[in-house]
């Protein structure tokens, strides 16, 4: 299927998503990457900016679809990308179905809901997500969704032309909902692995990690910590995204080169939490670009 003129973007909104810093992680990419022979892994998928930026046909660092290890933890989350990189038409007919109503009501039953085909819980989550208080996706223990109404009027719950572009985007990719652990075990030497996890909270209020029936806590953090030191010794090389804590600095600044960046954040649960945000990335090979990170201001 050739690629679509037209690049792909984020199709959800996502605490963390990395749409305004995907230009700059892919920035620091090693310069032997081989797009062509390597394989770049990103088991901790979420809103896939870094995923669509790399689909740029016309760039040096495309990554063409069978080159793509894509994983979540998130099955909602999973299921909607599947669907559509398999069947974006059947799932356009059920979001247009869904979009005719965004009230209360309506987003309330539809909350309630569980439904059996993966094409109707593909479309569900969309339109939840497009419609829920500031795009969160949150779960209780049980894995129930339990975001209250956003109070949008006339939101936009897909665009046609985008969403076809991410399925072509998503073509002969492999896509899973394993633990990351898992979904790394295929990672070899020469593959690069962006790893975006949960982040270290910034204060006790600014968690986001619940966005699957398990939480992602310090320790967590800690076992991430060893994965990379596996990938490492494997000769696979990783770029990390995290906040920008002493604790986070504490437990990858032993393993990761290390480099402040300054970014929008753009959900929170208080508006006046929103606004700029110091992140860290780490890698652990050399790059001239890290070095540079640091003066750029990434705000939108």
């Amino acid at each position: 299927m050739a690629q679509h003129a037209s690049l792909p973007n984020p199709f959800l909104r996502w605490a963390g998503g990395k749409r305004r810093l995907a230009g700059q992680i892919v920035s620091v990419f090693p310069s032997d990457f081989n797009p062509v022979l390597n394989r770049y892994h990103e088991p901790f998928l979420g809103g896939g900016a870094v995923t669509f930026h790399l689909g740029n046909s016309s760039s040096r660092l495309f990554v063409p679809g069978k080159q793509l290890c894509l994983n979540d933890s998130n099955e909602d989350l999973i299921i909607a990308y599947k669907m559509i990189r398999d069947c974006v038409e059947k799932l356009m007919i059920e979001l247009d179905s869904l979009a005719r109503d965004t009230s209360r009501k309506r987003y309330e039953e539809i909350r309630k809901q569980i439904p059996k085909s993966e094409i109707k819980r593909a479309a569900r989550f969309i339109y939840l997500n497009k419609t829920c208080f500031n795009g969160l996706w949150r779960v209780n223990n049980k894995g129930e969704f339990n975001v209250p109404w956003g109070k949008l009027k006339n939101p936009l719950i897909y665009d046609r032309q985008n969403l076809s572009s991410v399925s072509l985007r998503l073509q002969d990719s492999r896509i899973t909902n394993l633990s990351y652990v898992a979904a790394l075990e295929q990672a070899t030497e020469g593959d690069v692995v962006y790893l975006d996890p949960p982040y270290v909270p910034l204060n006790t209020t600014s968690n986001f990690s619940k966005y699957a029936k398990e939480d992602f806590g310090v320790l967590d953090q800690y076992a991430l910590a060893g994965a990379i030191q596996g990938l490492t010794d494997r000769g696979v090389r990783v770029i990390l995204s995290n906040s920008d804590t002493q604790l986070t600095r504490q437990i990858f600044g032993k393993i990761l080169n290390l480099q402040t960046v300054t970014a929008g954040r753009s959900i929170s649960a208080k508006a006046s939490s929103r606004g700029t945000v110091s992140e860290i990335i780490g890698i652990n090979f050399n790059s001239k670009v890290l070095f540079n990170l640091a003066k750029v201001k990434l705000v939108g």
